[in-house]
């Protein structure tokens, strides 16, 4: 299952060299240029042979995980999952990271893409039917027209791709911090307020612009759990966190929206 998932779904994906669509070449997918790619046996796909290493690593997902299992995420999924139309038939889970949304938002065939290796090999384990693969944002290894609906959720976009891949009705769930995100880490750490006003104009610019839904909840933390909010987010990452008083950081806030819009 872990290889054959994706010659099961070939029809939906594309060399990410030069576009061209795949074929099965023995346990490989292999494009008429000849451009081949192996699926790992532990059930994901690198599509991104040359891609660079990046500030997200092991530790911080495996700290995410923690956070997104442990409950602080649920009114934010339980939002995202009514939006996905039912008998979606295609889902792309676009800056996918270790999964956890991934796997509970998934519907029909799902794809998981990240450019990190380890998001992805963390998504991967224990085994699924999720198409899980190292790719490139801005080259998204879909054929045109290929997705139903794309979740884009705390990652960066790249909208003329999500045009292209997106099936002419699709639609797009985009996930974007509010002001009162992290909020408890930011005076931690000495950051100002955050806006996400930029980001919804550059949306709205590029798509149709249909629903913002706010999901704002504040938790209790222990000291392990702010110990890995504070692993989680790139908002430490030039910051020594060792340094950081994790006893501290009692509270967290969820401040989030979800921005709904279609090409």
């Amino acid at each position: 299952m872990s290889v054959e998932k994706f010659f099961a779904n070939i029809d939906l994906l594309r060399c990410p060299v030069c576009g061209a669509a795949f074929s099965r070449f023995e346990n490989a997918l292999r494009c008429k240029s000849g451009h081949t790619f192996d699926p790992s046996r532990k059930g994901w796909l690198n599509l991104m042979p040359n891609a660079k290493p990046s500030r997200y690593d092991a530790a911080l997902f495996e700290a995410r995980r923690r956070v997104l299992e442990a409950g602080f995420y649920d009114g934010v999924i339980r939002t995202i999952r009514a939006a996905v139309p039912n008998g979606a038939a295609v889902v792309l889970d676009a800056g996918c990271g270790d999964g956890t949304f991934t796997k509970a938002l998934a519907s029909g065939v799902t794809l998981g893409l990240d450019s990190a290796k380890d998001a992805i090999t963390l998504a991967a384990r224990g085994g699924n039917s999720i198409l899980w693969t190292v790719g490139d944002l801005t080259r998204i290894p879909l054929k045109d027209g290929a997705v139903d609906v794309i979740l884009n959720l705390f990652s960066p976009a790249h909208y003329a791709e999500f045009r292209r891949v997106l099936k002419q009705d699709g639609l797009l769930l985009k996930l974007v911090p509010r002001s009162g995100y992290l909020a408890e880490i930011r005076a931690l750490i000495g950051q100002s307020a955050y806006s996400n006003e930029a980001v919804v104009s550059h949306l709205a610019e590029q798509f149709h612009l249909i629903d913002r839904i706010r999901v704002t909840e504040p938790f209790a933390l222990t000291e392990a759990q702010s110990r890995d909010f504070l692993a989680m987010t790139p908002l430490t990452f030039d910051v020594e966190t060792d340094a950081l008083d994790a006893s501290a950081l009692k509270s967290i806030t969820i401040d989030v929206e979800l921005l709904i819009a279609r090409a």
